[in-house]
């Protein structure tokens, strides 16, 4: 070695030295993971981990997927937001439509839930039905379930502000998981009327915004192994 070489070694150390702490707390970072909130009783995070009846089928995915993740629970509309800008890096539960595959990655069927229309009074079919109002939640995917001419929509922050306008009589339609009918409905002491809107596949969103794919690649290939796990229970 001259000594050239030998006067910039020391600097030469001091720089890696700097770098290596910093490339090791980069891949330690948390991968965020953004959790509709307002369906507690279905999923939601309870000290860091996720809980309830939807948590088995996602559980089953990411611990079989590398990383340290962090579950945050937000609104529909500010998940799809973050979603979007790469605040996290996926999103769920959620259903594929087309204006979200422009900024995410869908994960492919984990499991099928239930859409419903829900009103108060017998009616006939929705197509033939014009002027109807619907609740739903904002930047839920009743606006593809909307039928009827002339029809009026009524976006939400919260389900449960959906149905108290059902109740109120300033809607006449809530579409709306089947799963959350009996939570909001418990203590309606009049009748009510549930049909069938649609079947859906709920997984999960990955960023366009986060990564190189990999991550992509990761769940998709966990969802495809827990899927098979719960159609052969």
């Amino acid at each position: 070695m001259d000594r050239k070489s030998a006067r910039y070694q020391p600097l030469l150390i001091a720089l890696l030295a700097i770098a290596m702490p910093l490339n090791l707390s980069h891949a330690q970072e948390p991968v965020r993971v953004g959790i509709a909130a307002g369906i507690e009783r279905e999923i939601t995070v309870s000290e860091g981990a996720l809980e309830g009846r939807f948590s088995g089928f996602y559980r089953c995915v990411f611990e079989r997927v590398p990383g340290d993740f962090q579950f945050v629970e937000m609104p529909l509309a500010q998940l799809l937001y973050q979603l979007r800008k790469g605040g996290v890096a996926v999103g769920l539960p959620l259903v594929q439509t087309s204006e979200r595959d422009r900024y995410a990655d869908f994960g492919g069927r984990l499991f099928q839930t239930e859409y419903v229309y829900l009103f108060l009074e017998e009616m006939p079919p929705l197509n033939q039905t014009a002027g109807l109002t619907y609740a739903f939640v904002r930047k839920f995917v009743g606006d593809q379930l909307v039928q009827g001419e002339n029809a009026k929509i009524l976006h939400v922050s919260e389900w449960r502000q959906a149905v108290y306008l059902l109740k109120l009589g300033r809607a006449d339609v809530v579409v709306i998981p089947w799963v959350l009918v009996d939570k909001f409905m418990d203590n309606y002491e009049g009748d009510y009327f549930v049909r069938r809107a649609a079947w859906v596949d709920l997984s999960l969103y990955v960023s366009h915004e986060h990564g190189n794919g990999q991550l992509t690649e990761e769940l998709r290939n966990a969802i495809r192994w827990c899927r098979y796990r719960n159609d052969l229970n």
